[in-house]
């Protein structure tokens, strides 16, 4: 009897107190610490192709036809000549052109592509017209950068102008101040006018002035090939830099 009213006093105790409700733990601290990380700053091309594009056989498309080089170089291989509907002699052109595709990584720095080139010179020192080799700067709304087409020119970006591959530092693009990446193309050819026009003819449309790619800059001191330049092998350099600003 006494064993019976011991228990009944301690659940009568135990009744008496103020106990919080307990709950199962749903979530624990695993390892916890701070994160960090170091971006490298980079300038280069993160791309930098030269495209070898047949001219006989109508290439225009860098992307689907063409021969990329794995040794870049800028051979125009042997100057065809162009006549016109009566069979009379207009200009010589290249057997091939080039498309140069770039894209600068800079690290957000305001940047600008250029291209320098010497004058072809032949045999005895003899020179090619300067303004018979020519740099087409050349930007593509349509260009993907990934699967995303990149659009107009960021910002205060540019194109350059058609100018002779001959110069010094010509301009092929202007950054805009934030350095962003953009496909930039550029076309090397020896070639001649297109019909009713002062640019040149044996390239894909990629002068400023295509669609969606405002006010075209004819070239108009482009000179031809004629049959009066001595014949053999000429020779001279081609070089594209990146270069901030």
């Amino acid at each position: 009897m006494r064993k019976r009213l011991l228990v009944w006093a301690v659940v009568c105790a135990l009744a008496g107190l103020d106990m919080a409700p307990v709950y199962a733990q749903t979530s624990a601290t695993g390892p916890s610490g701070a994160a960090s990380a170091t971006v490298p700053q980079v300038l280069e091309f993160t791309l930098s192709r030269v495209v070898r594009m047949n001219s006989a056989a109508g290439d225009t498309n860098p992307f689907t036809q063409g021969t990329v080089l794995t040794s870049p170089s800028f051979n125009f291989g042997t100057l065809a000549r162009v006549n016109d509907a009566e069979g009379n002699f207009l200009y010589m052109r290249g057997e091939y052109y080039y498309y140069i595709l770039m894209i600068a990584a800079t690290s957000g720095r305001r940047y600008k592509i250029t291209e320098t080139g010497t004058q072809l010179t032949g045999p005895g020192g003899v020179l090619l017209p300067k303004e018979s080799v020519l740099l087409v700067p050349d930007y593509q709304w349509l260009d993907t950068l990934g699967t995303v087409a990149q659009g107009a020119p960021p910002g205060n970006a540019s194109v350059g102008p058609v100018a002779s591959a001959s110069n010094t530092g010509s301009l092929v693009y202007q950054s805009d101040t934030a350095g962003l990446g953009r496909l930039v193309r550029s076309v090397i050819a020896i070639s001649g006018p297109g019909a009713g026009s002062a640019y040149p003819s044996n390239y894909s449309l990629g002068f400023n002035g295509a669609v969606g790619q405002g006010a075209k800059q004819e070239y108009t001191a482009w000179k031809a090939i004629t049959p009066d330049q001595p014949s053999g092998a000429y020779s001279g350099t081609i070089t594209f830099t990146l270069v901030l600003n």
